[in-house]
């Protein structure tokens, strides 16, 4: 759910003589909420009136639906309603009408369906990764396949409009794990399993298909799980087996921070989209959110924040683990899915939604009956796509939690992404195929 300046304009005007006391703000919340919500133990009442409503109102956006098809901010108005004079009940009247309207208004833009347009063959294993080109014109992919019965694995460039394979790159000879294209579109960075005698990380000139640069070289290079560029094109992040995050400048290979916080395996990292803070996810079951310029950790989410009380939560694998992150496009919430199964049998939630402030869990998405492996926002910031090892890819509207579409690939999905458009999705699966869904127009 999201709600307009103007909207939240008359709020404002009309809340602002209703809750001058703490215990009108508190009366009216539990009223429409209950006494168990959350967002009363997250609420500061003593504040001055203008930034309790805009917390309030923060919160209330946040929270979603109360009830199926009634939003908690709905539900405050008509708890207000039942105790104001008649020229005031008329305003609020208006104001869940206006509401209404564009709640109305955002589920018919999330509501189109994705088809499947394209399949794309030539890989011979797992396809583990898969990414768009800034342009919106091409696919990289990454494999576990073995190129011409060497043992070469490959990644693979694909025109997107028209399916044709353009070039073969294999110089990595463990299973490529990432991919990610840097903001200008001129470089591919992918990442593998393990090396001997050469490193995990590569740079790619994706016009020309050659090998621009190696990272990490040594004798053995372990595994490299996940790569993501800064919005900027001048660092990459690397999520490592030593559970250490490595930042590198694009341009001279040069190491500059390492990121250490995690427990066990780093297995996705992602900037968000104005560059402010980087989010990791790891086998620890431990969501992390860096200053990434400066190598300080903001904070952790799903796991103990401190030093020890995050020491001892390496040993209980109970929560499961993180295997995709993925940031709004506004920075406001995190996206994360995992194992679905932790130690000794525990049933944990898949798909969770964070709020990037305030490090609360805003929803959870339980459709999956299996492990998620894939987590991704859309462009436009309407839906976000999920894929695992119930081999479905599930869209949801995530400012309501409404499941909008399953789609079927019929193998175990590996990895997603949006085009830059948000009307193409892009998923790598097991069975070692592309496939290409959209949106008719």
């Amino acid at each position: 759910m999201a709600i307009s300046s103007n909207i939240i304009q008359k709020l404002l005007r009309l809340l602002r003589p209703l809750m001058q006391s703490e215990s009108q703000r508190k009366g009216y919340l539990m009223r429409s909420l209950g006494m168990s919500t959350p967002v009363l133990n997250r609420l500061v009442f003593n504040q001055p009136v203008d930034d309790f409503i805009t917390d309030m109102l923060r919160e209330l956006v946040a929270l979603s639906e109360t009830t199926a098809g009634k939003p908690a901010l709905c539900a405050l108005l008509e708890a207000i309603r039942e105790d104001v004079g008649e020229d005031v009940k008329v305003s609020i009247d208006e104001l869940l009408q206006e509401i209404k309207k564009e709640l109305t208004e955002q589920k018919n833009q999330v509501d189109g369906c994705y088809i499947s347009i394209k399949t794309l063959n030539g890989h011979l294993d797992s396809v583990l990764s898969v990414a768009v080109s800034p342009n919106g014109n091409t696919i990289a992919s990454g494999s576990r396949d073995v190129y011409d019965g060497l043992r070469l694995r490959t990644i693979k460039l694909w025109n997107l409009t028209t399916g044709e394979l353009l070039t073969t790159l294999t110089e990595h000879s463990s299973p490529v794990l990432a991919v990610d294209f840097s903001p200008d579109g001129q470089t591919l960075a992918s990442a593998s399993n393990m090396e001997f005698q050469d490193g995990t990380i590569k740079l790619w000139d994706v016009s020309t298909g050659k090998l621009r640069q190696t990272l990490g070289s040594s004798l053995v290079s372990l595994r490299t799980s996940c790569v993501a560029f800064s919005p900027d094109g001048q660092t990459l992040a690397t999520g490592h087996s030593d559970a250490a995050i490595r930042l590198w400048h694009h341009s001279s290979g040069k190491k500059l921070h390492t990121l250490r916080g995690h427990g066990w395996d780093v297995n996705s990292v992602t900037f968000s989209r104005n560059g402010r803070f980087l989010v990791s996810g790891g086998l620890d079951g431990a969501i992390m959110i860096w200053n990434w310029r400066n190598g300080e950790r903001i904070r952790t989410l799903n796991r103990p924040s401190d030093f020890f009380g995050s020491l001892v939560s390496w040993f209980d694998s109970s929560v499961g683990s993180i295997r995709s992150v993925a940031v709004s496009p506004d920075g406001q919430t995190i996206g994360s899915g995992g194992s679905n199964v932790g130690d000794k049998g525990v049933f944990n939630s898949p798909i969770k939604l964070w709020n990037t402030n305030y490090s609360y869990e805003m929803r959870i998405f339980t459709g999956h009956t299996d492990s998620v492996n894939a987590i991704a926002f859309s462009p436009d910031g309407k839906i976000i796509a999920s894929g695992g090892e119930d081999n479905t890819i599930r869209i949801w509207n995530y400012q309501t939690g409404e499941l909008i579409q399953t789609l079927e690939p019929q193998s175990l999905v590996n990895s997603l992404v949006f085009s830059p458009h948000a009307k193409i999705l892009v998923s790598g699966t097991d069975d070692s195929k592309i496939r290409i869904w959209g949106i008719p127009c």
